[in-house]
């Protein structure tokens, strides 16, 4: 595994930044795409990609310290260490939902369409990250023996790669939301749907992935399974209340 990709003078460029750079350029560029075609200028785009980068960051973080509270007492400045690790997905959702929303409101966008875009790109974003996540070592498995495990540098066990599960998974469940679009007429039926499927997949990771915390499995396994029936929920109401 390699935590640092590459050195430009004394500076190291950490493989974990660099693929939640790249996650958050693809998905900007799909989501460009999706919205260019149908009449939004490119710079509304950035800037809302920007906000939900931003809040999506800060939710992300504030999960993982509520999470790992006794790690940050006796040393908070390393709240704002983002160097390697500490980022909590479904704490970004909450917070980035929210603010990308408002800022839709500001810009006088179609809030519905917006969403639809930021689901397509939501799925291939989420497998790129888990690139930075292997290349750095985090987010790792429970110990196995399977052929396919993996030894990361430091330690002595061989562990299920689940960033490698997940990776692969985000990218069958991207191609799955690929099949069902067309059928999505009605705004935030993509992005309920890419959160369903995501959903699934977190719940399915959860089997093999290792916590501190031996609770953490129970709750990301219940909000999983929450996000999986609860979006086709409101995608159906939204249909049978809201027809087209």
């Amino acid at each position: 595994m390699r935590p640092i990709l590459f050195r430009i003078g004394s500076y190291p460029v950490y493989s974990y930044g660099l693929m939640i750079l790249t996650a958050f350029i693809v998905g900007t560029m799909i989501a460009r795409v999706y919205l260019s075609k149908r009449g939004v200028e490119p710079y509304n785009v950035y800037l809302i990609a920007a906000v939900v980068a931003v809040s999506g960051l800060i939710g992300s973080r504030v999960f993982y310290v509520l999470g790992h509270f006794s790690e940050f007492a006796r040393n908070w400045k390393e709240v704002f260490d983002l160097e390697t690790k500490g980022l909590v997905f479904y704490g970004g959702l909450i917070f980035a939902v929210p603010c990308g929303y408002l800022m839709v409101r500001l810009r006088r966008l179609p809030a519905g369409l917006v969403a639809n875009a930021g689901g397509l790109a939501f799925l291939p974003s989420m497998a790129i990250a888990r690139i930075g996540c292997f290349l750095n070592g985090c987010c790792g498995g429970k110990p196995s023996s399977v052929i396919w495990a993996v030894r990361f540098p430091g330690t002595d066990q061989a562990v299920h790669p689940t960033q490698i599960y997940e990776l692969i998974l985000d990218i069958c469940a991207f191609f799955v939301l690929l099949m069902l679009v067309r059928r999505f007429s009605q705004g935030w039926e993509v992005l309920l749907c890419a959160i369903s499927l995501y959903a699934l997949v977190r719940f399915f990771v959860e089997f093999f992935r290792l916590h501190e915390n031996p609770n953490a499995p129970f709750f990301f396994q219940g909000l999983s399974a929450l996000l999986f029936l609860g979006c086709p929920l409101i995608l159906y109401l939204r249909r049978r209340f809201k027809p087209e």
